[in-house]
């Protein structure tokens, strides 16, 4: 059990450089996201043969054709039911998420961007009642308001951004859309599919659709070399070894242990901003982020 919780953990700190690595590749944001997924779908092609041994236990394990998980190249096709579409909209939604997400980055700083991303659990939440006829927590209101007050504190005072308004705006559509994203991965589960399989589809797939307006802004498709390189090792870091770790841990922690882990992503992207961008917190702003992360907290707490 513990090293669930281990390779959980790690895969939180891997992602949580996401926001940091975009930010030193000063690449249009277009650029950035593009070029995330495209070299993700590039490492998985590669590495996909030797991952399948660990984590390769598809979404759903209780499927008596749960061993049919293919051979190694030819594993990458998925053939049952409305996967595929499923899929497809999987990478509309994280190509649409990302596009914002980058642009919310430009505005806000790594740490907010990242903070009102993870705004996605309350929007799950109201989503859950719709799609799964779940009941909102206890708390879920009250939980909201805090949220939204240090949301509020963190990006509506100095220190940390170029525009406050269009950031706010990018990082709602951000988490909107990573809403949707999480709500299409939870029904996947219910398909023969692995992990692997997933993490593939999804960054080949928003690598077309942000391709699109990557050509139609009319940036550069190659960015120079060293952006290259950390778009690459940002590729390998996060979009792979970081959501390959969450994703194949998740199944096995507690979903309010791991809900509270997962929220330490915002607040580990801060303190990187702090300490590798120069991106001064003030005592108010750090205040708001710990707000922010109880009220998120508060809002998805159950009680025994």
């Amino acid at each position: 059990m513990r090293k669930w919780y281990i390779l959980l953990l790690a895969g939180i700190c891997l992602i949580s450089t996401s926001a940091i690595l975009v930010t030193l590749a000063a690449v249009p944001p277009t650029v950035s996201a593009f070029y995330r997924n495209f070299f993700a779908a590039l490492i998985w092609l590669l590495l996909y043969p030797y991952t399948r041994p660990f984590g390769a236990v598809p979404l759903k394990t209780d499927s008596p054709a749960a061993l049919d998980a293919a051979s190694p190249w030819y594993g990458f096709l998925v053939r049952t039911g409305r996967a595929p579409l499923l899929l497809g909209l999987l990478g509309f939604f994280f190509a649409v998420d990302l596009w914002a997400w980058h642009r919310s980055i430009l505005f806000l700083g790594a740490g907010p961007a990242t903070l009102l991303g993870n705004l996605q659990v309350l929007i799950v939440s109201l989503l859950a009642v719709f799609f799964f006829r779940e009941e909102l927590q206890r708390w879920f209101w009250p939980g909201c308001f805090l949220a939204l007050l240090g949301i509020a504190l963190l990006t509506l005072t100095r220190g940390i951004g170029q525009g406050v308004l269009p950031g706010l705006l990018y990082g709602l559509l951000t988490a909107f859309t990573y809403s949707f994203f999480l709500i299409i991965l939870r029904l996947l589960r219910n398909f023969l599919i692995t992990p692997q399989q997933v993490l593939f589809w999804v960054a080949a797939i928003s690598a077309f659709f942000l391709a699109l307006p990557l050509l139609g802004e009319g940036g550069g498709l190659v960015p120079h070399n060293t952006a290259l390189g950390l778009l690459l090792l940002h590729a390998f870091v996060s979009s792979v070894v970081g959501w390959w770790l969450i994703v194949t841990a998740l199944p096995h922690v507690p979903v309010a242990v791991a809900s509270t882990l997962l929220l330490l992503q915002p607040l580990l992207t801060s303190i990187w901003g702090h300490l590798f961008l120069s991106q001064t917190l003030s005592m108010v702003q750090i205040a708001g982020i710990f707000l922010a992360l109880a009220g998120i907290r508060l809002a998805t707490w159950r009680w025994r």
